[in-house]
């Protein structure tokens, strides 16, 4: 069975999800910064990479430009504006879906992913 990567600088958020997945049953990896998740994805296949946008070190555009693998990604982000890194992300086709901050129900977001990437 495939890994989940969680990649997000909030705590919070990170451990939410990763706890979201490992009571649903499935295993999830973290990463609190662009380089870790750059680090992660080269070394592990995942069934999907959820990628916050805003983060130290390489934001969720720069890990977007440097992945070499074709693993399907949530961009999870409090950012909605028309920057053009946004308009790159949306556009990627890597990217399947666009998740605003903050969640309302975080297993209803794993439910999500989890059924976009069967």
């Amino acid at each position: 069975m495939k890994k989940f990567l969680v990649v997000d600088d909030e705590v919070l958020i990170r451990k939410s999800l990763v706890r979201a997945f490992g009571a649903s049953g499935f295993q999830c990896d973290e990463a609190e910064n662009g380089m870790q998740a750059l680090d992660k994805i080269s070394k592990n296949d995942y069934r999907a990479v959820l990628l916050d946008v805003i983060m130290p070190e390489k934001n969720g555009y720069e890990v977007l430009l440097e992945m070499k693998k074709k693993t399907p990604v949530f961009v999870i982000s409090a950012f909605t504006g028309d920057d053009t890194n946004i308009g790159y992300i949306q556009n990627d086709p890597r990217v399947v879906e666009y998740i605003t901050k903050p969640f309302d129900d975080i297993f209803a977001i794993v439910k999500l992913v989890v059924s976009r990437t069967i």
